[in-house]
């Protein structure tokens, strides 16, 4: 298929996924109706599946709060006894993981514990300890890998999803345990969707991967001169939407602007060739610079030679690279409307800009002029550390805690997350925890 003919293709998924307007609620009907006929004709679990699928697409404001009651309906007759399609959905959704992560290079469940799965509080008689489970794929790899109820008795959970619409059924699987789940957002519309379900769903609000970047493993180099016009850190993927971005860049050099561009990726659903074909495409293949699958420290590198950062998709979860170039005293421009278009406020005068589709070509030369008005590392600094993270963690679980009339009498160690897992602040935290994992692994499941 050739470059042109799929970004047409591109182009017209996307606004039929995002941009119907009004015409958004009539296709939203016309899903859930059809919906309804799988229902009736004995497929429960594809109908909830699809059901969940019409919500995250965000189509209909309307739509969605009758798509919320359904699903509020079936997690209350789960936990009442009575089958509704729904435990299925979990079941099947927790098989397919098992089955893949078995299937895997590394197919040992050992390798989740104090990586993907992390202590932050130690369990205690009588206390219990805290989990952080980061991205969704892992979540019901902790249903399906371990005894989660026992592991739900002597632990509260956190959930740290890797995207939004928490309508999905590895988040909605821990509807099955008893006490209290927490799960980080930073979306309104996912925080609200959890309020609305209620127990045992905790919204842990403002708070998401992106908050736990460990500031001191980017920094910007003053002794390096910023080379790069523009930086972007994403996955070779479609969602990303770097042809967009080439797009603009091909509008700056038919005006006289030949910016040199460096792209940080890995791959996703695309190759590293096949972006680079789309940059050609567009007339900017030779502006541009590729780095694959780089470790952080060449990244920090990179970003120090870098004047601005450019985040352009419209979907994903709460994105790290953000943070990453703010801390290399990077502004970044992120696409008006991201995810579900709340104006976060990460960015800001401070640190970047949101923008719009048809402005991206005048917005990087505007912010190219001016980033010297611009100091986000300080904002980060100031206002979305690890530290600061913690702190309205241990808030959250605490106040939830206290008020089961369950004790707490130590607090939360500090944790970092990267693209690969999560650590500690300081490595000699560890050292706390043996005893939690070594428990841990004594729960995985024969």
């Amino acid at each position: 298929m050739s470059i042109g003919w799929s970004t047409v293709k591109a182009a017209a998924a996307e606004h039929l996924a995002l941009d119907l307007g009004p015409l958004g609620t009539p296709l939203a009907l016309t899903a859930v109706a059809g919906i309804r006929v799988l229902e009736r004709a004995g497929r429960e679990p594809l109908a909830f599946r699809a059901l969940m699928k019409t919500h995250a697409a965000a189509l209909s404001s309307g739509v969605d709060r009758t798509i919320v009651r359904m699903l509020k309906r079936a997690l209350a007759a789960e936990r009442a006894g009575t089958a509704t399609g729904l435990g299925q959905l979990f079941d099947q959704t927790i098989d397919e993981a098992v089955r893949e992560f078995k299937s895997s290079a590394k197919p040992r469940a050992t390798r989740l514990i104090g990586t993907r799965i992390l202590a932050v509080k130690p369990s205690r008689p009588g206390e219990r300890g805290i989990l952080i489970v980061d991205y969704n794929f892992v979540f019901p790899l902790l249903a399906g890998l371990f005894d989660l109820d026992a592991i739900a008795d002597r632990y509260f959970i956190v959930l740290e999803p890797g995207w939004n619409g928490f309508a999905a059924p590895e988040i909605l699987l821990f509807s099955r345990l008893r006490g209290p789940v927490f799960v980080e957002t930073i979306e309104p519309r996912d925080r609200d969707l959890l309020t609305e379900f209620g127990a045992p769903f905790e919204p842990a609000f403002p708070l998401a991967a992106n908050w736990w970047v460990d500031h001191r493993l980017i920094q910007p180099n003053l002794n390096v001169d910023r080379d790069i016009d523009v930086v972007m850190i994403a996955a070779w993927a479609s969602y990303k939407r770097h042809w967009r971005f080439f797009k603009a860049l091909g509008t700056l050099r038919r005006r006289g602007h030949r910016l040199k561009v460096a792209l940080v990726g890995y791959a996703g659903d695309k190759s590293q060739a096949e972006v680079l074909d789309q940059a050609r495409y567009f007339g900017v293949g030779d502006q541009i610079e590729m780095f694959d699958s780089i470790p952080l420290q060449q990244v920090s590198t990179l970003l120090s030679r870098s004047k601005l950062h450019v985040l352009w998709s419209r979907r994903e979860g709460s994105n790290r690279a953000i943070i990453e170039a703010m801390l290399a005293d990077v502004p970044t421009i992120v696409r008006a409307g991201f995810n579900y278009g709340h104006p976060y406020a990460h960015i800001n005068s401070q640190t970047g800009r949101f923008v719009r589709e048809a402005d991206l070509a005048d917005a990087i030369l505007e912010m190219l002029d001016t980033r010297a008005q611009f100091s986000p590392r300080q904002w980060v600094l100031d206002h979305m550390t690890c530290q600061g993270a913690t702190v309205r963690l241990e808030e959250t679980v605490r106040a939830r805690a206290l008020a089961m009339g369950e004790p707490w009498t130590q607090g939360l160690a500090v944790k970092t997350s990267n693209l690969d897992g999560q650590e500690y602040w300081d490595r000699a935290d560890r050292e706390r925890f043996t005893g939690d994992y070594d428990w841990l692994a004594s729960q995985i499941r024969p």
